[in-house]
């Protein structure tokens, strides 16, 4: 099979455009058509439904892209390692973040690593857990450093830090005032949430349902730093993590309430199961994470 027309076929459904993807590559518009057509002759079905109103991959397309995709990031992996073998430790590691971790945890650990290996660059991308985790397991991610539980096949997580759950409550809101919070209190609040796929927001629908809370709004924040503005201005209740609550000044905010207890979860290190996946500078990178954030042993 030829490995530039996997590279075409991809560049053409990431980009949904053969002209782009032809842009994109250097190629000449015939030529990425053509690498298509070797393609699904060698696959003997269609990739691509071709039909002048919209782009849109056949069954058979979206199984080849999805493995095209993998074997790229294969052989991406193949050539970085072959380089550090030949010479020092060097190469590139592409590393994906939960904007939690992305935002307050990681810096410190590029710095270290920076200093310790400075011929090795580093590439960060920072999305919600569940991006970070389908792009590990679709190669396009090193390794990642996310929050929440892993779900997909063929991953392998690894916790590294412990981070706590807390509740936050505006300044002027009418239960910092109230003697005693009764459970009914609770019901009908609005609560200030992260997007759908982010480990915090895996977190906060799990304590509403586990503590039976009914919330009358949900608003929805597609960053830590939105939903704190969004507690501080009065916009309702959150449930966040410490670390980032610690990190913005507002721990003034925090608010012990009666029925909601408070709740720990970990930071996790993500990379394929398969150990043979994992290049040199990987590991090394996964040391020093390992280093400055130490579990207890009682984990």
């Amino acid at each position: 099979m030829d490995f530039e027309a996997m590279k075409t076929f991809v560049a053409v459904v990431d980009q949904k455009s053969f002209t782009k993807a032809a842009a994109s590559l250097n190629l000449s518009q015939p030529t990425v058509s053509s690498h298509i057509k070797n393609l699904e002759r060698y696959f003997d079905a269609t990739l691509i439904d071709r039909s002048p109103k919209r782009f849109h991959l056949t069954k058979t397309g979206e199984i080849v892209y999805q493995r095209s995709r993998q074997a790229i990031g294969l052989i991406d992996k193949a050539v970085q390692e072959v380089s550090e073998y030949q010479r020092e430790l060097g190469g590139l590691i592409r590393i994906g973040a939960s904007y939690t971790v992305g935002e307050y945890i990681l810096p410190p650990i590029l710095k270290a690593f920076d200093q310790a290996y400075p011929s090795v660059d580093l590439q960060v991308r920072i999305e919600n857990s569940k991006r970070i985790n389908e792009a590990v397991q679709h190669h396009d991610l090193d390794v990642g450093l996310i929050e929440g539980k892993v779900t997909q096949h063929g991953l392998s997580s690894e916790p590294f830090m412990e981070d706590e759950m807390v509740v936050l409550v505006p300044e002027a809101h009418p239960i910092r005032k109230q003697s005693s919070i009764t459970f009914a209190d609770l019901q009908d609040q609005t609560w200030i949430t992260r997007e759908e796929g982010s480990g915090t927001r895996a977190m906060m629908d799990s304590m509403l349902e586990s503590f039976n809370i009914r919330p009358k709004k949900m608003i929805t924040i597609g960053s830590n730093h939105g939903v704190v503005q969004g507690v501080k201005a009065g916009l309702g209740l959150s449930f966040l993590s410490k670390t980032v609550v610690c990190h913005t000044g507002v721990e003034h905010l925090i608010m012990q309430l009666p029925y909601i207890k408070t709740t720990t979860r970990y930071f996790s290190i993500v990379t394929p199961m398969n150990r043979e996946e994992i290049s040199d500078s990987v590991d090394k990178f996964m040391e020093e994470v390992r280093a400055l954030h130490q579990l207890s042993k009682n984990y």
